[in-house]
């Protein structure tokens, strides 16, 4: 449950209201060579105030740009990522005094030693995402004084960076670190009087889309690149301003198991001929969103309805195949923006466990008043028989009492 600002002086916003931060990070890089990092981060912020419905409806947040850079301490197999992206700070808590956020980040880097390190060698940039929890203490408890206009802030974040691979063997980073920094706003106008969100109407949506992109599999595929393209159709309730779930189905297309032999990554050279049905996939998915107005990102996981690949325990050497939950599940990491009422794009992330398969661009179409059209599809049909002695008025019943007529003289 969400703790409202407390009300200050009511007035209008004459100007941005903007402040900047400066963390230094500590963690540990946990996949590719387990070595400790020592970083720094610099932040330009723009909270939130109450300008639009949704700034009540995530307790005003906070949207924010990152620059940051990460030094791998006592090792030489991992490089050293610099990266920028925008994030998105949501207020769990939120007081003049405390704030618990929920940051949400994503962007890209590049590292700074590309090809002279041994797991830097894929490529030289990188796409990074964040997912953390943050706390803010204000200095000053009097407003006036100049150390309100001074926070102090920490947390613990997980950096997940992927090297940008469009084959099967990219490399990644994930590194869990702890921050810990000061939060100055430059100028800072009274706050206006807090008021709730206006409810969204709760109806349900359809929405259907058809994206594409292209991949490899293995780094012996060099500059040719595999068409794969993806259809899918949802239904989706929202639960509240924020939040909406979906459930919907999705097939698949992918040349890339086109049965050609892979020298590096043989996982899928059980496949030995060109057949058209290897390339298609089916599925089932449950969406989870979150939506901020005309736009939604989330976390879709789906499972097989029909996949004619069935990867084996082991590969062609006799090699353990990992992950073989790609045999009947798969998740995706969604975004989408609605240029119009029905109109929208979307950029969808294919992955199984950690193994990235596609990356895809696309258009959709929504219905988003779907449930309201279609609530009861029968109700302008009636199988009643039109009863003849039922007096009407244009098509209206008068009386629900039927009423005889009587002839001239009739008693």
């Amino acid at each position: 449950m969400f703790i409202s600002l407390h009300a200050w002086h009511a007035g209008a916003q004459h100007n941005t209201i903007y402040r900047w931060k400066a963390v230094a990070k500590y963690g540990s890089e946990m996949h590719v060579g387990e070595a400790n990092g020592a970083g720094a981060e610099l932040g330009f912020e723009l909270p939130q105030y109450g300008k639009k419905n949704w700034h009540f409806s995530y307790n005003f947040p906070t949207i924010g740009f990152a620059l940051g850079y990460v030094n791998m301490l006592g090792t030489d197999s991992v490089s050293r990522p610099a990266y920028t992206f925008p994030y998105f700070l949501w207020p769990i808590v939120n007081t003049p005094q405390f704030a618990m956020n929920l940051k949400l980040g994503a962007g890209f880097g590049a590292y700074l030693d590309y090809g002279t390190h041994s797991h830097a060698y894929n490529f030289p940039f990188f796409g990074a995402t964040e997912v953390g929890l943050n706390f803010d203490v204000r200095l000053g408890r009097k407003y006036g004084n100049p150390l309100t206009n001074w926070q102090l802030t920490f947390g613990g974040n997980c950096m997940f960076l992927h090297d940008g691979n469009t084959d099967r063997r990219q490399t990644y980073y994930i590194f869990p670190n702890g921050n810990i920094g000061l939060r100055h706003t430059a100028n800072y106008y009274p706050l206006p009087m807090k008021h709730p969100a206006r409810k969204k109407r709760k109806v349900l949506a359809l929405e259907t889309s058809i994206q594409g992109g292209g991949n490899q599999l293995d780094w012996n595929d060099g500059d040719k690149y595999y068409p794969n393209a993806s259809l899918n159709v949802g239904f989706y309730w929202p639960f509240s301003n924020v939040y909406r779930m979906g459930l919907g189905a999705e097939c698949f297309y992918n040349s890339i198991y086109d049965g050609k032999q892979r020298t590096d990554n043989r996982r899928y050279n059980f496949i030995d001929e060109d057949k058209f049905v290897n390339k298609i996939r089916a599925g089932i998915f449950w969406a989870n969103e979150i939506t901020i107005e005309r736009f939604a990102a989330g976390i879709h996981i789906g499972g097989y309805a029909f996949n004619p690949i069935k990867v084996p325990d082991q590969d062609d050497l006799g090699r353990d195949n990992g992950n073989l939950t790609e045999n009947f599940l798969y998740w995706k990491f969604v975004t989408k923006y609605r240029f119009t009422k029905h109109v929208y794009v979307t950029t969808q992330l294919k992955s199984h466990m950690n193994k990235v398969e596609d990356f895809e661009m696309g258009l959709g179409f929504t219905m988003p008043d779907f449930g309201a059209r279609v609530k009861n599809p029968f109700a302008r049909i009636s199988f009643k028989k039109d009863d003849p002695n039922e007096l009407r008025i244009e098509d209206e019943t008068y009386t629900k009492r039927p009423f005889r007529h009587r002839e001239a003289f009739d008693e």
